[in-house]
């Protein structure tokens, strides 16, 4: 189900060399690709020195709309945001912060990696500086691609792929590109108000952030109960981990927070976390509720708190020439949400409580249970709470529990 793979480009030989990688099975095939330092250099792009690399995130947007239709296209993006931040963050916590470029011209790269012949799209690109060396390397096999194969000849695919592409013919390609960040930033800016006292910005020390990204999954189920409200904020406020991306600071995307079973029932309430919000209700959700929110998903109803991402559907319809003068397109709102998701991943699982993502919820009851504007989409649903590693999750079922269907 994991719609996005890699490839890596890194000097070898005083060269700068492509290379699909295969992270299940800890292989990277050599391309016999063409001119790489011309495709970099046309993306506007260029290897770190020292041994660096650049590590492009391909998706493959087929793999979920096969599954979900037209919104596994947006599920496509949350998954590569997941992933991408995840890298991210791993860079950082190898002593090497790495910089990501969403905003660059795509169309070298892709043909460089014969990306659009095999539907396959070019999400974004990481730059890595050189970090210290360690025998991982040494658990990867290295291989050359196939000298005989025609470069130009796409790799198999069925019809039903090729017509899952052909309906994605009006993505847009960002018309340029924006200077690299001088400085990390967060994804989100969250105000202080509302959170109990001592509760820190940001993720914590870098150096605890591998065991993190080891050990962070996802809950099936939650245990009906309270659960402290320091540890659902401690939770949230990962959200707030600067990372270095070439998105503009402020962003029209939303955070609200719906804390329902906090041990200390002042702190349940609906918390806007970015902004002032719309309005508040005057109820906080029942479980019966959260349940016909999640399309009947009981294994969540245990559930003590959910995060709702979302973004004014005016700012889901821009181009990539608006985002060129300082707004943000799809990709990059969904980018944000999916990084940030695994950012709240991350923190919960610091805080030892569990997290878990829903594509498959009802927008209308969410937005009544949360008071948010009826402008704005609903992008992404996090729940949080005690985890049970004995529950099933429906949206897991081979019949997909898509949003607002059933």
């Amino acid at each position: 189900m994991y719609p996005y793979e890699f490839a890596v480009l890194t000097m070898e030989n005083g060269r700068p060399t492509a290379f699909r990688v295969d992270s299940d099975r800890r292989t990277c095939t050599r391309l016999a690709a063409g001119d790489v330092a011309g495709a970099l250099r046309a993306s506007a792009l260029e290897i770190p020195a020292d041994d660096g690399a650049v590590i492009v995130t391909l998706t493959r947007p087929w793999l979920s709309m096969r599954k979900y239709g037209d919104r596994g296209y947006l599920y496509t993006q949350l998954d590569a945001g997941h992933a991408v931040g995840n890298l991210l963050l791993a860079t950082t916590g190898r002593r090497a912060p790495g910089t990501l470029r969403l905003r660059f011209p795509r169309a070298p790269l892709s043909d460089l990696l014969e990306a659009g012949e095999n539907c396959r799209e070019v999400h974004s690109a990481l730059l890595v500086p050189a970090a210290e060396a360690d025998d991982a390397w040494a658990r990867w096999t290295v291989h050359d691609d196939d000298a005989d194969r025609d470069r130009h000849e796409p790799a198999w695919r069925s019809w039903l792929e090729e017509t899952c592409w052909d309906s994605l013919s009006a993505r847009a390609e960002h018309p340029g590109s924006t200077r690299a960040p001088a400085a990390s930033a967060p994804l989100a800016q969250l105000p202080g108000r509302g959170r109990p006292a001592g509760a820190q910005d940001g993720l914590g020390d870098p150096s605890d952030w591998p065991e993190l990204l080891a050990t962070r999954a996802s809950s099936k189920a939650f245990v009906p109960g309270t659960v402290p409200a320091a540890e659902v904020w401690q939770a949230v406020s990962a959200l707030s981990t600067p990372v270095r991306t070439d998105l503009p600071a402020d962003s029209p995307m939303g955070a609200t927070l719906v804390l329902r079973s906090a041990e200390e029932p002042e702190h349940n309430a609906v918390h806007p976390l970015t902004g002032e919000g719309a309005r508040r209700p005057g109820r906080l959700p029942s479980t019966d509720e959260v349940v016909r929110a999640c399309m009947q998903q009981r294994s969540l109803a245990g559930s003590a708190a959910v995060v709702l991402l979302h973004a004014p559907r005016t700012a889901l319809s821009g181009t990539a020439a608006e985002a060129a003068a300082g707004g943000e397109d799809l990709r990059e709102l969904a980018f944000r949400c999916g990084a940030l998701g695994q950012l709240l991943y991350l923190g919960a699982t610091r805080a030892g409580i569990g997290v878990t993502g829903v594509g498959g919820f009802d927008a209308a009851l969410w937005h009544s249970l949360a008071g948010l504007p009826d402008s704005d989409e609903i992008l992404y649903v996090l729940l949080l709470g005690r985890p049970d590693d004995s529950g099933v999750k429906l949206d897991r079922l081979a019949t997909a529990h898509a949003q607002n269907e059933r």
